[in-house]
């Protein structure tokens, strides 16, 4: 079995100044989590806030403000039947622990983050060319996007009409200052970071100091039939985060990487993601949930190389004999490049 040898220098602590929270706010006649996080160095209370169907799981430390659902707050869920709709779809209308992870490590730079992880932050500034796989409610995209990044963010379609959409529209009034970026990169160009860039065209929206726009991928179908050639070949950076906890998803995520790599024909993407650590503790591979190993030896398999940029440890909840007990686990941050 191929073993993730941790750097103990990579342990990402929490970070300072770093909050998020959840409050609940009637969307058309139902009780709606909003979740939301504060941006660095805007503002004071300044935050992207992202509405959800369900409370998130993981995502909060310490004493943030969590919302709490009644039997009564829960209704049937009203896209059951929608084409290519699954419980990898039902899952991704709430917020991960690897989404807090992730967005920390990308855009909350720390004194012992190691040299690559800082190139990748300094590039995600200064408008880097991003797409999100699997991003549910569209949180680490629209956040890169507000900290500086261009990003397509994608889903199901069910996802991108019902969730990811909104949440677009709801954070477009963020503004930052966009000169903060020019004036730290002198190759930066300004017009990308002032106008909407053109493989985000027509609908893209300026999001802080970057730009988003979304558009439905299916991982199960080819990549050519669902993306413009502008879309896929000219990307810095492939990110997805929670989104193999499922086994029979893994494949199905390398394929769509795969192809995204051979596609982006102007730049060398690399992909970024985020996982919690699943595996038992008596080391014995999971019939169902994807684990570390699983990971590491499709990796392998593909012929990829990966590095753990970042990890942490994160306390979560398990039901045992009908008793839900707490037990320590990890989440990380991996970089995986062809």
């Amino acid at each position: 079995m191929t073993v993730l040898a941790l750097d103990k220098s990579r342990q990402r602590p929490q970070t300072e100044g770093f909050k998020c929270g959840e409050t609940f706010e009637e969307i058309e006649g139902m009780r709606s989590v909003i979740f939301y996080l504060n941006l660095p160095g805007g503002p004071t209370g300044q935050k992207l806030e992202f509405i959800c169907r369900e409370p998130s799981c993981g995502a909060l430390e310490g004493e943030e403000e969590a919302a709490v659902l009644t039997d009564e707050d829960y209704i049937v869920d009203p896209h059951f039947f929608d084409d290519g709709y699954s419980m990898a779809g039902k899952t991704g209308f709430k917020v991960w622990t690897g989404s807090r992870l992730l967005v920390e490590t990308l855009t909350w730079p720390q004194s012992n983050d190691c040299k690559r992880l800082r190139e990748i932050q300094d590039s995600l500034r200064k408008g880097a060319k991003v797409v999100e796989l699997g991003a549910g409610v569209g949180v680490v995209g629209t956040y890169l996007a507000a900290t500086g990044s261009q990003v397509l963010i994608t889903d199901l379609p069910t996802l991108v009409e019902n969730a990811i959409d909104d949440n677009l529209e709801r954070n477009k009034h963020i503004k930052l200052d966009v000169n903060a970026n020019v004036n730290a990169n002198v190759n930066a160009n300004a017009n990308d970071l002032i106008s909407c860039p053109t493989w985000l065209q027509p609908h893209g929206l300026n999001v802080g100091r970057g730009w988003a726009d979304s558009t439905s991928i299916d991982w199960a179908r080819p990549l050519e039939e669902q993306l413009t050639e502008d879309q896929s070949t000219c990307l810095d950076f492939i990110v997805a985060s929670d989104v193999v906890f499922l086994k029979e998803m893994l494949n199905s995520l390398f394929s769509t990487v795969s192809a995204l790599f051979e596609s982006s024909i102007v730049s060398s993407p690399s992909f970024i993601l985020s996982f919690q650590r699943r595996d038992a503790k008596d080391g014995e591979e999971s019939k169902a949930f994807t684990t570390v190993p699983g990971i590491l030896q499709a990796v392998q398999d593909q012929g990829w190389k990966l590095d753990c940029l970042a990890w942490r440890h994160v306390t979560v909840n398990k039901e045992k004999n009908e008793a839900i007990v707490k037990e320590q686990s990890e989440v990380f941050v991996f970089e995986i490049k062809p």
